[in-house]
């Protein structure tokens, strides 16, 4: 059982908010690319699953080799993908960060050992990046990033932000000209009328 306590520590100094983005944008990208993709009355989400989980490693695997991201290194690129960042072993799951089931996310990889039996009491002992679309995927997805103490305690905890793309996003429409009518403009009126217009007082 999950135990999620107050967030009491923080995150290493290794996991800089750019790189943790970067990593939220590529979970998110493949997620959002399957659910579009596969759409078919013969799609299951067990295909979309399994699919989805496919693109994700295999993105991973892509920026390690792009050479792109020198603080991002992929340990294991079997379905049990273990991947660094800054030296810091982590895992990703498509589940659920509130009440996690899948092994990623219960488990200890043999990549995480070293990194898990170095931490101090109450410090993050393992990390994993959780998927979140809600119990019914039908809302927009995030990224969570959870610190576990080697007790299964959450420590810390990121979630994603603004840098996070979102594909398909609509651009903001730019309304449409609006012709106005022209202004009446009525003729000058010459001071000699205005002065006709004046009443004259009648003689008693």
């Amino acid at each position: 059982m999950l135990i999620d306590q107050p967030t009491t520590g923080s995150l290493p100094a290794g996991f800089k908010e750019e790189y943790l983005e970067f990593v939220a944008s590529w979970l998110l990208d493949e997620w959002r690319a399957t659910a579009d993709d596969l759409v078919r009355d013969t799609d299951t989400p067990y295909t979309r699953g399994t699919t989805r989980f496919g693109r994700q490693q295999k993105r991973f695997w892509n920026e390690h080799l792009s050479g792109k991201h020198p603080w991002l290194r992929v340990l294991n690129n079997s379905l049990d993908i273990v991947f660094e960042i800054s030296a810091i072993p982590c895992r990703f799951s498509n589940d659920n960060p509130e009440s996690p089931k899948k092994r990623a996310v219960m488990e200890v990889h043999q990549h995480q050992i070293p990194f898990f039996e170095g931490a101090e009491a109450g410090e993050a002992a393992r990390f994993v990046f959780i998927i979140d679309c809600g119990l019914d995927e039908a809302s927009d997805p995030r990224v969570v990033l959870l610190g576990f103490s080697a007790s299964g305690e959450v420590v810390c905890r990121w979630t994603s932000g603004g840098l996070v793309r979102r594909i398909g996003e609509a651009t903001p429409s730019i309304p449409a000209p609006v012709e106005l009518p022209k202004p009446s403009i009525s003729p000058k009126r010459k001071r000699g009328d205005e002065d006709n217009n004046v009443a004259t007082p009648s003689a008693s």
